[in-house]
């Protein structure tokens, strides 16, 4: 009774237009994303972000282990085994900088200043890639800049520092997406995922020892949640972004920021300031305008490289 149910929900879903069907896709995502969000905060009451970001990425492999057994060995072959350790290195910092924010600032506020890392990747694109930014987004770059200002407001009574580690993560962020256009030159997806999946887990672990507590049972049950959650997170945001454009289903992940501010004020009473949700506005516009800018600047150079290649 149930499997035809199912059956024939996935067969009118598979016949909607490419696009609405990754924007659902990506909202899924939104709220896998922030329900872990959730989840980690309410976990760091009792165990430390340290430990938590281990079994993060520890449950987050475990989940992939059957992709990783397929893919092999062969998979671990790399020319440049040094920038996905960097990959490793950075992406386990941003993921203490991510859980500690959680746990101690308003879920909202948090994921808000986390949604500043395109403003990064547009500043570390110059002199990584050799990117030519141009003035629009770069004066959308200083205009999100100002946003996050708005949200952190130094120098007042309001400012908190742990802002600063949640700006740490955004930092991170931007820089991971520079370390993955840099390695996706000669590395395939496979690669880096699995990379990541095996050596996030060894890395994570020396500072988690360093506060370690056993978890009690319900502890591990939502620390396996944690991950598992994650990973669905993780995958539906790549399933979202690969059937859809990205021009389309990107201003969809912005709607972590509507789940964060429900599960903040029903979960933790998080009411966001107007300050705070004036900053956080600002910066969701910019970061969808660059995006857009960058989709457009790529497509631009795609009919370019067209060009040039066809016959004359």
């Amino acid at each position: 009774m149930i499997r035809p149910l199912i059956i024939r929900a996935g067969a009118a879903f598979n016949r909607l237009p490419a696009n609405i069907r990754g924007a659902m896709w990506v909202i899924l995502a939104a709220f896998l994303l922030t329900a872990m969000g959730a989840m980690v905060k309410e976990m760091a009451r009792d165990i430390h972000s340290f430990q938590i970001v281990f079994f993060r990425c520890l449950f987050g492999a475990l989940t992939l282990a059957p992709f990783i057994m397929r893919a092999g060995m062969g998979a671990l072959k790399t020319g440049r085994p040094f920038l996905l350790l960097a990959r490793t290195l950075v992406g386990t910092l941003g993921m203490f900088c991510v859980f500690y924010s959680f746990q101690h600032m308003p879920l909202a506020e948090a994921v808000a200043i986390i949604f500043s890392r395109p403003l990064f990747a547009v500043a570390l694109a110059i002199p990584f890639l050799g990117e030519v930014v141009g003035w629009r987004r770069a004066i959308a770059a200083v205009v999100g800049f100002s946003g996050v200002l708005i949200m952190v407001r130094p120098g007042t009574a309001a400012f908190d520092p742990v802002a600063l580690v949640a700006l740490l993560g955004a930092f991170t962020a931007g820089a991971i997406a520079i370390i993955i256009k840099q390695l996706s030159r000669t590395e395939s997806t496979t690669t880096i995922v699995v990379w990541f999946a095996i050596t996030g887990s060894i890395v994570s672990l020396v500072p988690a020892l360093t506060v370690w507590v056993w978890p009690t049972p319900e502890q591990w049950a939502w620390l396996v949640g944690i991950g598992v959650v994650g990973i669905a997170g993780q995958a539906a945001l790549t399933r979202g972004f690969g059937t859809g454009e990205t021009s389309f289903v990107t201003p969809f992940d912005y709607s972590r920021l509507v789940f964060a501010t429900i599960f903040g004020i029903a979960l933790f009473a998080e009411v966001p300031d107007f300050w705070k949700a004036v900053g956080a506005l600002i910066i969701v516009g910019s970061g969808y305008y660059i995006a857009r800018r960058e989709m457009i600047a790529a497509r631009a150079r795609a009919k370019a490289k067209a060009a040039g290649s066809a016959p004359s």
